[in-house]
Protein backbone atom coordinates (compact mmCIF):
# COMPACT_ATOMS: atom_id res chain seq x y z
CA UNK A 1 0.00 0.00 0.00
CA UNK A 2 1.58 3.66 -0.59
CA UNK A 3 0.26 6.12 1.23
CA UNK A 4 0.72 10.28 1.38
CA UNK A 5 1.29 12.35 4.72
CA UNK A 6 0.34 15.86 5.45
CA UNK A 7 1.04 18.16 8.12
CA UNK A 8 -1.56 21.02 9.18
CA UNK A 9 0.10 23.36 11.82
CA UNK A 10 3.91 23.59 11.60
CA UNK A 11 5.79 22.02 14.36
CA UNK A 12 7.87 25.08 15.13
CA UNK A 13 4.90 26.78 15.59
CA UNK A 14 4.35 25.87 19.09
CA UNK A 15 1.39 28.03 19.64
CA UNK A 16 -0.84 26.23 17.02
CA UNK A 17 -1.25 22.39 17.31
CA UNK A 18 0.04 19.97 14.75
CA UNK A 19 -2.00 17.71 13.06
CA UNK A 20 -0.15 14.87 10.66
CA UNK A 21 -2.34 12.80 8.80
CA UNK A 22 -2.30 10.30 6.33
CA UNK A 23 -4.42 8.29 3.75
CA UNK A 24 -4.78 5.87 0.78
CA UNK A 25 -7.45 3.20 0.95
CA UNK A 26 -6.59 3.78 4.84
CA UNK A 27 -6.72 6.86 6.82
CA UNK A 28 -5.79 8.32 9.74
CA UNK A 29 -4.66 11.31 11.69
CA UNK A 30 -3.00 12.10 14.71
CA UNK A 31 -2.79 15.82 16.85
CA UNK A 32 0.20 16.71 19.25
CA UNK A 33 -1.05 19.51 21.40
CA UNK A 34 1.13 23.13 21.20
CA UNK A 35 1.74 23.06 24.87
CA UNK A 36 3.31 19.32 24.09
CA UNK A 37 5.29 20.57 21.75
CA UNK A 38 6.91 23.41 24.19
CA UNK A 39 7.53 21.05 26.71
CA UNK A 40 9.09 18.80 23.84
CA UNK A 41 11.19 21.56 22.68
CA UNK A 42 12.41 22.73 26.22
CA UNK A 43 13.72 19.12 26.73
CA UNK A 44 15.12 19.48 23.09
CA UNK A 45 17.04 22.23 23.99
CA UNK A 46 18.36 20.76 27.52
CA UNK A 47 19.77 18.01 25.82
CA UNK A 48 21.69 20.31 23.32
CA UNK A 49 19.35 18.91 20.65
CA UNK A 50 17.12 22.05 19.70
CA UNK A 51 18.81 22.34 16.26
CA UNK A 52 16.78 18.87 15.29
CA UNK A 53 14.00 19.61 17.58
CA UNK A 54 11.44 19.99 14.39
CA UNK A 55 12.94 17.15 12.25
CA UNK A 56 13.33 14.67 14.64
CA UNK A 57 9.31 15.74 16.24
CA UNK A 58 8.17 15.32 12.35
CA UNK A 59 9.80 11.64 12.19
CA UNK A 60 8.35 10.63 15.35
CA UNK A 61 4.78 11.72 14.48
CA UNK A 62 4.86 10.26 11.49
CA UNK A 63 5.70 7.14 13.34
CA UNK A 64 3.52 6.83 15.16
CA UNK A 65 0.81 7.88 12.82
CA UNK A 66 1.43 4.81 10.95
CA UNK A 67 3.23 2.26 13.23
CA UNK A 68 0.21 0.06 13.87
CA UNK A 69 0.13 -0.25 9.47
CA UNK A 70 3.78 -0.45 8.77
CA UNK A 71 3.52 -4.09 7.66
CA UNK A 72 0.95 -2.84 4.90
CA UNK A 73 2.59 -0.06 3.56
CA UNK A 74 4.71 -0.30 0.49
CA UNK A 75 5.48 3.41 -0.05
CA UNK A 76 5.33 6.67 1.69
CA UNK A 77 5.46 9.83 0.10
CA UNK A 78 5.41 12.91 2.59
CA UNK A 79 4.57 16.20 1.68
CA UNK A 80 8.10 18.11 1.63
CA UNK A 81 7.36 20.68 4.23
CA UNK A 82 11.01 20.78 4.99
CA UNK A 83 12.92 21.17 1.87
CA UNK A 84 16.38 20.66 2.88
CA UNK A 85 15.87 18.23 5.75
CA UNK A 86 14.63 15.44 3.68
CA UNK A 87 17.51 13.14 4.20
CA UNK A 88 17.55 13.88 7.96
CA UNK A 89 13.98 13.37 8.51
CA UNK A 90 14.12 9.82 6.61
CA UNK A 91 16.86 8.77 8.58
CA UNK A 92 14.77 9.52 12.21
CA UNK A 93 11.73 7.62 10.55
CA UNK A 94 13.57 4.66 8.93
CA UNK A 95 15.29 4.11 12.42
CA UNK A 96 11.55 3.75 13.97
CA UNK A 97 10.41 1.89 11.39
CA UNK A 98 12.99 -0.67 11.10
CA UNK A 99 12.40 -1.88 15.03
CA UNK A 100 9.27 -2.73 13.46
CA UNK A 101 9.80 -3.83 10.18
CA UNK A 102 13.39 -4.41 9.30
CA UNK A 103 13.63 -4.97 5.92
CA UNK A 104 11.70 -1.84 5.09
CA UNK A 105 13.62 0.01 2.58
CA UNK A 106 14.75 3.56 2.36
CA UNK A 107 13.96 4.12 -1.26
CA UNK A 108 10.00 3.30 -0.13
CA UNK A 109 10.32 7.03 1.62
CA UNK A 110 9.61 9.66 -0.78
CA UNK A 111 9.18 13.47 -0.24
CA UNK A 112 7.21 15.04 -2.97
CA UNK A 113 4.75 18.19 -2.98
CA UNK A 114 1.15 16.33 -1.73
CA UNK A 115 -0.96 19.73 -2.73
CA UNK A 116 -4.46 20.93 -1.22
CA UNK A 117 -6.07 17.82 -3.12
CA UNK A 118 -4.77 14.96 -1.62
CA UNK A 119 -6.81 13.24 0.92
CA UNK A 120 -4.25 13.40 3.54
CA UNK A 121 -4.25 17.40 3.25
CA UNK A 122 -7.95 17.34 3.64
CA UNK A 123 -7.84 15.20 7.01
CA UNK A 124 -4.70 17.03 8.35
CA UNK A 125 -6.56 20.53 7.87
CA UNK A 126 -10.15 19.18 8.48
CA UNK A 127 -8.72 18.00 11.95
CA UNK A 128 -6.87 21.23 12.20
CA UNK A 129 -9.58 23.73 12.23
CA UNK A 130 -11.95 21.38 14.21
CA UNK A 131 -14.32 20.34 11.37
CA UNK A 132 -12.84 16.59 12.12
CA UNK A 133 -12.05 14.47 14.90
CA UNK A 134 -8.32 13.07 14.97
CA UNK A 135 -7.72 9.66 15.86
CA UNK A 136 -5.68 10.07 18.50
CA UNK A 137 -3.97 13.04 20.72
CA UNK A 138 -0.28 12.34 21.35
CA UNK A 139 1.28 12.67 24.79
CA UNK A 140 4.87 13.92 25.37
CA UNK A 141 5.12 10.21 27.00
CA UNK A 142 4.83 8.41 23.60
CA UNK A 143 7.09 11.21 22.03
CA UNK A 144 9.95 11.00 25.02
CA UNK A 145 9.68 7.18 24.65
CA UNK A 146 10.87 6.94 21.06
CA UNK A 147 13.12 10.84 21.26
CA UNK A 148 14.87 9.02 24.12
CA UNK A 149 16.33 5.70 22.48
Amino acid sequence: MKIEIDQSGKIENTSKDTVIAFSNRVFGSIIFKARNKREVQKIFRKTGKHRIFVYHLFAILIFLLIKNHIKEIDQIIIDNEYPGKSATIKDFLLREIRKKQPGFSKDNVLFNNIGKKSRAHYIAYGVAIGKKLSDKEISIKEVLRLFVK
